[in-house]
């Protein structure tokens, strides 16, 4: 079962929210779809995008884990565009192996994934350790890759958001 509620990109320019690029409230991983922009918007050097799933894991009882499979953790929005740019081949983030070693508070290897997952399952959770590490992940030092350049993230950027709209009864 695919654990995938809402899905949303929004374009960021100075740091500051624009629009929503696409905006899934209630999104189905079953039911996917191009989505076009009803105008085209022009990208300037600096801006960028912020993208948030939000998962349902309620009727679970075992760890999620991030993958490719409909049964884990994925957020994969993609995004096209034109005209080509020569330079762009790839742009993604994931929490940094530091960070990783910072929480596991011991030298785990986060390049084998069989032991990050066998480490991972063996933790007792409780509520309180759930709230400890969505604030590690809300938190956690962010490698970026682009094309083929890395570089760290210290920490999210922050950015105003769009005003919230209230419901019209």
């Amino acid at each position: 079962m695919y654990i995938g509620a809402s899905l949303w990109t929004k374009l960021i320019r100075n740091n500051t929210a624009v629009q929503y690029m696409f905006n899934a409230e209630r999104y189905d991983f079953n039911y996917q779809f191009d989505n076009r922009l009803a105008e085209p918007i022009k990208l300037y050097p600096g801006d960028e995008f912020a993208t948030r799933c939000v998962y349902n894991t309620m009727n679970k009882n075992t760890v999620t884990l991030g993958g490719e499979r409909t049964t884990e953790e994925m957020c994969f929005h993609q995004l096209t565009y034109y005209p080509r740019q020569d330079n762009l081949g790839a742009c993604f983030t994931l929490n940094h192996p530091d960070a990783w070693h910072a929480i596991s508070n011991r030298a785990l290897t986060t390049s084998n994934y069989t032991e990050l997952v066998d480490w991972i399952n063996k933790i007792e959770w409780t509520p309180t350790l759930a709230a400890q590490w969505q604030e590690f992940y809300n938190n956690a030092s962010r490698l970026v890759n682009y094309n083929r350049i890395s570089e760290t993230l210290d920490v999210l950027p922050k950015y105003k958001d769009l005003p919230i709209k209230s419901c019209q009864t």
